[in-house]
């Protein structure tokens, strides 16, 4: 399958996904992250805030890190410091980001949690297409990435680009 094949198979699975099922998928994605080493010895994170059916990861949030949301300017990405009275904007691509008045983090990242359409058992992920996780793992400092999909987003092989950025390990909901 092409990754455009991929994307639109992996977002109508996602979409027709039961509700009860996508709970008990996303609370055993946050508990294995939580027990993951990366986690635990991690003073920055980042996470996502999720779009439509995304896995949702503000649990997460309850937890004692510096937490980093991302925020899409222009064609660049860019990362702003988590604090509880946050304002945010709705992008034109429908995704809450934090307002342009924020912190922006310009430092080393020690987590960071990787939004994924699908991951294949080589650690080769297929996003929204634009690049943007690609391009900001490439040239910034990310001590570890961490992909996360539900368990029907696992594949065997992804056709890859040189732009492509292999997750350092994924973490899989299932019920």
């Amino acid at each position: 399958m092409t990754k455009k094949e991929i994307r639109t198979n992996m977002i109508l699975l996602r979409k027709n996904q039961q509700t009860k099922d996508r709970r008990i998928k996303n609370s055993s994605i946050i508990e294995q992250i939580k027990k993951h080493e990366k986690f635990t010895n991690a003073k920055t994170v980042s996470i996502f805030y999720p779009m439509a059916d995304e896995i949702n990861l503000l649990e997460l949030l309850k937890t004692n890190k510096t937490f980093l949301f991302p925020k899409v300017i222009k064609t660049d990405m860019e990362f702003y410091v988590y604090h509880k009275n946050m304002k945010w904007i709705k992008s034109s691509f429908g995704v809450m980001e934090p307002h342009d008045e924020e912190q922006m983090y310009r430092d080393s990242i020690d987590l960071m949690i990787v939004p994924a359409l699908a991951i294949s058992k080589d650690r080769s992920r297929v996003g929204y297409g634009k690049g943007f996780y690609d391009r900001y793992i490439k040239n910034h400092d990310i001590k570890y990435t961490l992909g996360v999909i539900y368990d029907f987003q696992e594949v065997e092989h992804i056709e890859t680009t040189p732009l492509d950025q292999r997750l350092d390990a994924y973490i899989k909901g299932s019920l």
